[in-house]
């Protein structure tokens, strides 16, 4: 037996972001970011609400809607998933770690509303803002 030699040690740091908005989300506002990401980037999915599995979402009309949505964004092989709740001032994304600017971070970027944008190790902040009942 010969030893494999020539292994590359891939780890895949993930990595997430929160965005605060100006305003709660409501329906309208939630059809903005859809429609920014499908102007943007390849593809847009939406979890099924309460199954298993994604559908693609081809425009904001096409949602479905619950009081919390979960999509993924993909451009090539990078993809983030977007947590969203109408009535909330948040929205949280997760992804890896790319070797330029994250793609969790670039789906917020563009945003209309956005507020600030917290990376999700900035505990302190996150604190803060739990404590503001911002988050």
């Amino acid at each position: 037996m010969i030893p494999a030699q020539g292994w590359v040690k891939c780890v895949m740091d993930r990595k997430g972001f929160i965005a605060v908005f100006e305003t709660a989300h409501d329906r309208a506002q939630i059809s903005e970011f859809v429609a920014s990401w499908l102007e943007r980037f390849e593809k847009v999915e939406q979890v099924i609400p309460g199954m298993e599995g994604t559908l693609e979402v081809k425009e904001p009309s096409e949602i479905m809607w619950e009081p919390n949505l979960q999509f993924r964004v993909t451009n090539g092989q990078q993809f983030a998933w977007a947590y969203v709740s109408l009535e909330k001032r948040a929205m949280e994304t997760t992804g890896f770690q790319d070797a330029e600017i994250s793609f969790c971070l670039e789906v917020l970027l563009e945003l209309p509303g956005v507020a600030e944008v917290i990376d999700e190790k900035n505990q302190r902040r996150l604190d803060e803002l739990e404590k503001a009942k911002i988050i």
